[in-house]
């Protein structure tokens, strides 16, 4: 491989300095982050001419070179052709070519634009590419433009008729190395702010183990969109020393099943009974020569249970446990890192009333400590008077948001790190949940677009100087990222 540089030219904070390239491998091995602007086209991918979705492109390619990877990110507009006025919305990357595996692109930032219709829709502004290569001047992709996926749809008018991805076209993307720029990054305050996110649920998850574990014996599996089951999953998969994946209920995701290859997994533990993953599911498992096992009961307040009996049967301390309200996941979501901290299980009850099952587990137990998570109107006095336990203390916070960071003092006082996911959508900060303990860092929720004056205190009285965001830019935004540690 060529040389990275002939000549560098230092230059002032914010601007940037010509290289001429050949390839980035020769910089793989860098022990932080390096930036380069690149020109880039899209070009046809059998012949020697722009792709007609060349016109999307809007400005060089930004690349972030880290550890033998690369990133690419695209910066996209609306394009006009063929009398339509239509947007680059999807993309996926082939790891070589045609006939390899391809990985859809991560859509980091959004936009308002006029649409088909002429109205106002949200459409991918930035897209990322994640590649395992840094020596890449052309990579086969596959792009999607609504205007092309509705011809391809039988001429639909309509987004609702329209079949994403059925007018997909292939195009190489063209990456101009020999006049990349080096982007000199301004100085900035000390700390450090980085994103873990997928293209959807299922690879947030998969990225968010893969960042915290090399292998796994052990993976707990759980619905992507049927947060009720997987609740209390927290404690048991980090005893389990196994991450938090996440399936639909009638298929194992591509990003899952890929994910519990690379960990060499051995046996997976099912959250949930058939309704939220199927039989289907169970059988693709045992395809992989998988030991599996359902932790499941007939309703989220049984299945809370079963989970605390595996806890409860490999924990060296029996003497605790968390007690949630089982309508309102937040409580259960923010309450992961402290639960997992003690190896305490998470039970569940109803607001006014507690659970039959659930109290019914409580009194033979004869605990010596609960935990209740949530206020007054999550879970009344009146349950609270009715736990058998030796003590019995509430953490709660004014709304949810306040909830997660009176929980992250408790659980980890003396933190110097958090996990930030947004607590109005449960797949992200339900994964992040089984990697708190390995990172000594207590999951903080967020609305999605704010700070709560309760997590800047936090944040700021604890001297926080490392956030990882669990989630998109849908999930957690970039006024979030640019913000928490100011």
């Amino acid at each position: 491989m060529n040389k990275l540089f002939k000549k560098t030219m230092t230059v002032s904070m914010a601007a940037v300095s010509a290289v001429s390239v050949s390839g980035l491998g020769n910089i793989a091995l860098a022990e932080s982050a390096v930036e380069y602007s690149v020109p880039v086209k899209l070009m046809n991918a059998n012949e020697n001419k722009p792709s007609m979705g060349n016109e999307a492109l809007d400005g060089p390619a930004r690349v972030v070179v880290k550890d033998g990877k690369a990133s690419i990110y695209l910066t996209v507009k609306g394009l006009s052709f063929l009398n339509m006025y239509g947007h680059l919305w999807g993309a996926s990357a082939f790891e070589s070519d045609a006939n390899s595996n391809e990985t859809p692109a991560i859509v980091e930032k959004t936009f308002k634009d006029k649409d088909l219709e002429g109205k106002e829709r949200v459409f991918p502004k930035v897209l990322k590419f994640e590649r395992n290569k840094t020596d890449e001047s052309e990579i086969l992709i596959k792009v999607e433009v609504d205007a092309m996926d509705a011809i391809s749809s039988g001429g639909a008018t309509s987004y609702e008729n329209i079949k994403k991805g059925s007018g997909a076209q292939k195009a190489k993307l063209v990456l101009d190395y020999s006049n990349a720029k080096k982007i000199e990054i301004p100085n900035q305050e000390p700390g450090d702010v980085t994103r873990i996110s997928g293209s959807n649920r299922y690879a947030t998850a998969a990225k968010i183990s893969e960042s915290s574990f090399e292998n796994a014996d052990t993976v707990v599996l759980a619905n992507g969109y049927k947060e009720a089951d997987a609740l209390a999953a927290s404690p048991m998969a980090t005893l389990y020393k196994a991450p938090i994946l996440l399936s639909d209920t009638n298929k194992l995701p591509a990003e899952t099943k890929n994910e519990i290859k690379r960990l060499n997994a051995k046996k997976v533990l099912i959250t949930g009974g058939l309704g939220s993953v199927s039989s289907e599911v169970e059988s693709t498992l045992k395809s992989m020569g998988l030991n599996v096992e359902r932790v499941s009961g007939n309703n989220r307040y049984k299945t809370s249970i079963e989970i605390a009996k595996k806890i409860r049967n490999i924990s060296k301390d029996n003497s605790s446990a968390v007690l949630v309200n089982g309508r309102n996941f937040a409580d259960a979501l923010a309450v992961s890192s402290l639960a997992s901290r003690k190896s305490a299980p998470i039970l569940l009850t109803e607001s006014n009333m507690l659970n039959s099952d659930t109290k019914k587990a409580l009194d033979e137990w004869n605990l010596n400590s609960v935990t209740i998570v949530g206020g007054k109107s999550s879970v009344s006095d009146t349950v609270m008077n009715n736990v058998k336990s030796n003590s019995k203390s509430r953490i709660a916070g004014s709304n949810r948001f306040a909830t997660s960071v009176a929980v992250a003092k408790a659980a980890f006082p003396e933190a110097k790190s958090i996990i930030v996911a947004n607590g109005l959508k449960a797949a992200d900060a339900l994964a992040a949940g089984a990697i708190s303990v390995k990172k000594s860092s207590p999951v903080v929720l967020v609305d999605g677009r704010n700070i709560s004056n309760d997590l800047s205190a936090f944040v700021k009285g604890n001297g926080i100087s490392k956030v990882l965001i669990v989630g998109g830019m849908n999930s957690v935004g970039n006024e979030i990222q640019n913000n928490i540690l100011k």
